[in-house]
């Protein structure tokens, strides 16, 4: 008879004690997924969850641990299904960086030694954070703020040096949310590549602090201003007497901020990601919870509103994927894509239909598609819905977000935080999603997709030609 040591002992009870663990987890998580709009069904299931209130598991324990590698201690199918998908998840989330292995081999290199040349000032900037109580992979080796061009010397704002001024003002701004947010990233952008101040007109409805504070950066205290001013670079100014003496930039247009949309950085590819990356992490640092208001008193909403509506406490630890689909406006959306096409090599339709077909060949194989799909959708192409909760597979797994709890920030940070992100390359909305999930280290970004002479999809561009002018234009 086989005698047990000590060491083997608490091993077995450890693995054990783990095993249950993860059982209240699969069975809350299960439970919770159903706490949405069941696409498929007319009626609400609400579970019972009084059992398992009190049980949280962390899978960043669980990883650190590698305890979930060994799956022959799971003889419950589910929690095999479980590991396995955690598993191929964290096996295959290396960021693609370009098109070609050559390509992505000298930018991974480049990767590595931005870090030796940053001083560690710089490198404090990068510390580890969660956002809504989900890790991100800020100070990780995937972390692609590390492409950015350091200096030896403390880091100074753009602009000190210079009498340029490119001031943000006025209350119409150029397109929607997704456009805006990158008309603001590529003023920061200029700013940077010209050596000028980015000055900010204080009002509460000028375009850039009411498309900003809704989501980051909410007035909290007395110091908001300059927490503000020293987090992105600018200075805010309050009256037209305080810009005199400056050489404004970009005054003679009518609409600057679609100037500032169609600008294209001369900066070397690997730095303009480096830094986009890093201002994308910026925003997500302080990211709104709810708490502060906007320049008008409002009170904000909460970034995380999304994800407590559809997985409640448990969305911490919830495996899942969002689908974007814009149709964009019909006849121009097409005309968007079949144009992206063109320059990045993917399929003219595709991610403007996602067929079931084109979901499934993306989630299949990561063995996504036992685990809830949120749907963010214009709504603009009802078909689409159709058809996916047409397929047999999909259906059973797709939600949608509650009408109560759907507006844009929720929405952004729900597709953000997903494990894996489905979008439309042409939509600039998905292009913000993609990028800032770049910025947080998470990989398994599909946009770009294409089908080869026997019909299989695959990945034509890498993750970061969402940041290359020559594939995505102005929004890059």
């Amino acid at each position: 008879m086989m005698k047990f040591g000590a060491q083997q002992f608490v091993a077995v009870a450890t693995i054990l004690s783990l095993v249950t663990y993860i059982f209240i987890f699969v069975t809350a998580d299960a439970s919770s997924s159903y706490m949405h709009r069941n696409l498929n069904t007319s009626h609400a299931v609400t579970p019972d969850t009084s059992e398992i209130q009190n049980q949280e598991v962390s899978l960043a324990r669980i990883r650190r641990d590698e305890q979930i590698k060994h799956l022959s201690w799971f003889r419950n199918k589910k929690l095999r299904r479980f590991a396995k998908t955690l598993n191929i998840l964290d096996e295959t989330e290396d960021i693609w960086l370009r098109r070609s292995p050559e390509e992505h081999a000298a930018l991974k290199e480049m990767h590595e030694r931005r870090k030796l040349d940053a001083n560690p000032k710089q490198l404090e900037n990068m510390e580890r954070f969660s956002v809504c109580g989900r890790e991100t992979k800020v100070g990780t080796p995937q972390d692609l703020a590390l492409l950015q061009h350091f200096n030896n010397q403390d880091s100074t704002c753009p602009g000190t040096s210079s009498n340029d001024l490119l001031l943000l003002t006025g209350r119409g701004a150029y397109g929607r949310t997704g456009n805006n947010i990158i008309e603001f990233l590529h003023a920061l952008q200029y700013a940077r590549d010209n050596d000028v101040t980015l000055g900010l007109m204080l009002r509460s409805d000028y375009w850039v602090f009411k498309v900003m504070l809704e989501m980051w950066m909410s007035v909290k205290d007395d110091d908001w201003e300059a927490r503000f001013e020293e987090a992105f670079c600018v200075k805010i100014f309050h009256s037209e007497d305080e810009v005199k003496g400056y050489n404004l930039l970009l005054s003679n247009f009518e609409v600057p901020t679609k100037e500032l949309f169609r600008y294209t950085s001369k900066s070397p590819l690997d730095d303009y990601i480096g830094h986009q990356s890093q201002d994308l992490q910026t925003l997500f640092r302080h990211y709104n919870n709810g708490e502060g208001s906007t320049l008008r008193g409002s009170p904000v909403q909460d970034m995380c509103s999304g994800l407590d509506a559809v997985f409640g406490k448990h969305h911490r630890d919830t495996i899942y994927s969002v689908i974007h689909q814009r149709s964009l406006e019909g006849l121009p959306g097409v005309s968007a894509l079949y144009r992206m096409s063109k320059r990045s090599g993917c399929h003219p339709t595709g991610a403007l239909k996602m067929e079931p077909d084109y979901i499934k060949s993306i989630l299949e194989p990561l063995g996504m598609l036992g685990y809830p799909i949120l749907l963010i959708s214009d709504g603009e192409d009802p078909s689409v819905l159709e058809r996916l909760n047409a397929d047999p597979d999909i259906s059973k797994v797709l939600r949608v977000i509650p009408d109560h709890a759907s507006w844009v920030g929720g929405d952004i940070t729900l597709a953000i935080m997903s494990n894996v992100f489905i979008g439309n390359p042409a939509s600039s909305f998905s292009g913000i999603i993609a990028k800032s999930r770049l910025a947080l280290g998470f990989g398994h970004n599909y946009l770009f997709r294409a089908k080869d002479q026997s019909g299989k999809w695959y990945t034509v561009c890498g993750d970061t030609c969402v940041y290359d002018h020559h594939v995505m234009g102005s929004l890059s």
